[in-house]
């Protein structure tokens, strides 16, 4: 075979290997999400499309004192107040907008992110800004990449290059990435979700203590054994005698340790009945329609939430449901599609396994156990590799990526900073039964398992 024949596909190969090389080096050099910290923004003035002049507070400027700059964020004075132009949310809840948020400068509000690094810390980032500077990466990349595939292809069939068929393989590292990604996305989602149902757990448990403790406060001890031992003892409620037996485990006071272990055991009943019957009102007026003193204490009928009006009870105050509305604000206003998504990321991660990321992984790893083991692990492996493109063929067809980076914005919008919460408040007064439903279902296992039903003592 001559030289003519040979030199020239070699090169080709070459040729098409370096462009492939440099296909990987645009991919790695693609801008990524720079360190963000989100604000607080005064909107100024609004267009119907969402642009926004706004003003926010620079969380560094203690570190540019003294300084004023101007670009395309806007302008800043020494007191770290900026203001600039912003792709504010048009979707968001009227409340937030205009006159409806702050009647008095006819401001509104939202949420944005500025830079948290490098010589522009501070200034205002929109979410999706450097989409185009990354795509046009992506594209420079993706058409080496074909270039050099084309070229190489091209030196090989040339040269007359003969290869033992390529077996079949587990999933590729593309796949593999996209795999990872989706799941780490989906666990995402789920931690966000799982964060402001604490957030309302934590908010719900004193207001609901609150309750049965009222309720308790007005049941007497009539119906417990050695109730006139208890009344010599100032021990004339439920509650009262609960305290008492919190304070000194195993002895009541004018009690022996067999009457108090029986008044003790009789605790029970009575308390998971008042556990059961406490319905937090978000609207703080604590109802009262339910009186415990002529409650039997063997008859237990659970009540579920009530929704209509009662009167309030003076000597027993409602509790503060502040902090309790606000953190329902968190889940009402991620809407039930937040809800959705959570669903199908618990469902996602039950499916996209570690362990089928793994399986489908195992062929690019190298040889593990010589080439009879590798055939062994092939069916194995190419059956992890077809469930898994499945399961991301399903999830782009879903859209699911987004709609789970959707919800977990929406989830990490906080809980309103207005300590007095007049948002919630109002908010909770134009949808009560979306906050109610909230509520129940934030609350469904915290309130199954409190220590009420079991007959012990709170913390």
């Amino acid at each position: 075979m001559g030289t003519g024949r040979v030199w020239w596909p070699r090169w080709a190969v070459v040729a098409g290997v370096a462009l492939i090389a440099l296909a990987a080096g645009l991919y790695a050099a693609a801008p990524g999400l720079p360190e963000l910290r989100q604000v607080d923004l005064t909107v100024l003035d609004e267009r119907p499309d969402g642009r926004c002049e706004v003003r926010w507070r620079d969380p560094y400027a203690s570190d540019t004192a003294g300084t004023s700059t101007a670009g395309t964020s806007g302008t800043s004075s020494a007191s770290g107040e900026r203001e600039g132009t912003y792709q504010c949310d048009p979707d968001r809840s009227s409340l937030l907008k205009g006159a409806n948020y702050d009647p008095e400068t006819g401001h509104g509000w939202d949420s944005g992110w500025v830079l948290a690094e490098g010589a522009h810390r501070g200034e205002l980032y929109s979410l999706g800004q450097d989409d185009d500077r990354y795509d046009a990466f992506i594209d420079a990349s993706d058409g080496l990449l074909l270039l050099g595939l084309l070229v190489t292809l091209g030196g090989l069939v040339t040269g007359g290059v003969r290869a033992r068929p390529p077996r079949e393989r587990g999933a590729g590292r593309a796949t593999l990435r996209q795999a990872h990604r989706l799941r780490e996305s989906a666990e995402r989602v789920r931690a966000d979700h799982r964060r402001a149902t604490e957030a309302v757990v934590a908010a719900w448990a004193p207001v609901h203590e609150a309750e049965v403790r009222a309720a308790l406060g007005r049941l007497p001890v009539q119906g417990l054994p050695h109730a006139a031992a208890l009344r010599r003892e100032g021990l004339v409620t439920v509650d009262a005698v609960r305290e008492a037996a919190a304070r000194t485990p195993g002895r009541l006071p004018g009690l022996g340790r067999t009457a108090t272990a029986q008044v003790t055991a009789a605790l029970v009943r009575p308390t998971a009945q008042a556990c059961d019957r406490a319905a937090v009102r978000l609207d703080a007026v604590r109802p009262d329609a339910v009186r415990l003193d002529s409650v039997r204490l063997d008859s237990v009928r659970p009540d579920p939430v009530r929704l209509d009006a009662v009167r309030p009870d003076p000597e027993h105050p409602a509790p503060d449901t502040t902090a309790l509305l606000c953190a329902l604000r968190v889940l009402v206003a991620a809407g039930p599609e937040t809800a959705q998504a959570v669903e199908r990321a618990r469902d996602l991660g039950a499916r996209l396994t570690p362990e089928l990321i793994d399986a489908a992984a195992d062929p690019l790893r190298g040889g593990h156990g010589g080439p009879e083991a590798g055939d062994r692990e092939q069916p194995e492996a190419r059956a992890a590799a077809r469930t898994l493109r499945d399961i991301l063929t399903r999830a782009r067809r879903e859209h699911l990526a987004g709609d789970f980076a959707q919800s977990s914005v929406d989830l990490l919008r906080g809980a309103d900073p207005d300590p007095e919460g007049i948002a919630a408040r109002t908010d909770f007064a134009l949808r009560p039964a979306a906050y109610y439903r909230a509520l129940e279902e934030a609350t469904r296992t915290a309130d199954r398992n409190c220590a009420h039903r079991t007959g012990r003592t709170p913390a």
